[in-house]
């Protein structure tokens, strides 16, 4: 019962006396307070390193590898192309081996999933037309179409083989002869 006593006077007394007592009082209350938050730092601090370490961890055993493809590129646009290339006087004739080798690398996981009906790979010859009707059809000429490749999200393309397909216009006179 004594210390119950002591700190009931205790409060009257800080109720009675002056603002000096009270700014004491404040200064020791206030190293409690910072007293707990170095500790709750220190223990933020662990907490961290300790996250920081789990995710390097994660990130290195998640590790990546690469699959190899080849595929005949899709060409896109082929039949427009062709006509207009017979109503200019050519014969087309595209490649006979235009298949793209590439490397996809990705996670080890999901890389294992992908297969050729994942990946698009295609050559626009729309773009081509107007230059063909512009070309004389007196000698044989060539015209080349980027190949693109698009794969699915979260993997990257390396080693492709080749970037571009060529197409030869051979005059249609020249064909017949």
């Amino acid at each position: 019962m004594g210390k119950i006593a002591s700190f009931i006077n205790s409060l009257k007394l800080s109720k009675n006396e002056g603002a000096a007592d009270e700014i004491e009082r404040d200064s020791g209350d206030d190293y409690a307070v910072e007293k707990k938050g170095t500790s709750f730092y220190v223990i933020s601090i662990i907490v961290s390193i300790l996250g920081a370490i789990f995710i390097w961890l994660f990130a290195v055993s998640t590790g990546t590898s690469e699959k190899l493809f080849a595929i005949q590129p899709e060409l896109r646009g082929i039949d427009d192309f062709i006509g207009a290339a017979e109503h200019s006087g050519f014969t087309v004739v595209v490649e006979k081996d235009a298949t793209v080798s590439f490397g996809l690398v990705g996670r080890d996981k999901v890389i294992k999933t992908v297969t050729n009906g994942d990946i698009a790979v295609y050559a626009e010859l729309g773009g081509l037309i107007a230059e063909v009707n512009k070309l004389p059809n007196d000698s044989e000429q060539t015209v080349t179409a980027e190949i693109i490749i698009e794969a699915p999200l979260y993997f990257s393309i390396e080693d492709v083989s080749k970037k571009e397909i060529t197409i030869k216009l051979v005059p249609i006179n020249k064909v017949t002869e």
